[in-house]
């Protein structure tokens, strides 16, 4: 996989499953941890451009409020892709993708951070 992929919540869905997972990357990975980030992405935020050499990240956005529509942007600043979200959709990021995120919302949105190791 070299460009993120989305995974959009459907109806009594769950989020994604740690085989639906490992069947888009073409190279073996296995759960690592989950973390969650609900401080930085207030409203009209944005975390900087950032790449992971070492994980396969799987980020499910959170809104901590009433709203409706995308609630995130991620994007590579470079116009390589701009992906919107809304709430419990989820982005699959490769190790080695360049990715920023930006708040579209009015209320704060937590992000909950899905870690995957490549076993290579």
């Amino acid at each position: 996989m070299d460009k993120p992929v989305v995974i959009r919540k459907g109806e009594e869905e769950l989020l994604f499953d740690a085989q639906q997972i490992a069947a888009m990357e073409t190279r073996a990975i296995e759960f690592r941890d989950v973390a969650v980030n609900n401080l930085t992405l207030v409203p009209g935020g944005r975390l900087a451009p950032g790449v992971h050499d070492d994980k396969l990240e799987v980020v499910t956005p959170v809104a901590l409020g009433d709203t409706q529509g995308p609630i995130v942007r991620y994007t590579d600043d470079e116009g390589g892709y701009d992906i919107e979200l809304a709430s419990y959709d989820s982005i699959v990021i490769p190790r080695g993708v360049k990715h920023a995120a930006e708040n579209l919302c009015d209320c704060t949105v937590a992000l909950f951070i899905t870690n995957f190791s490549y076993r290579d």
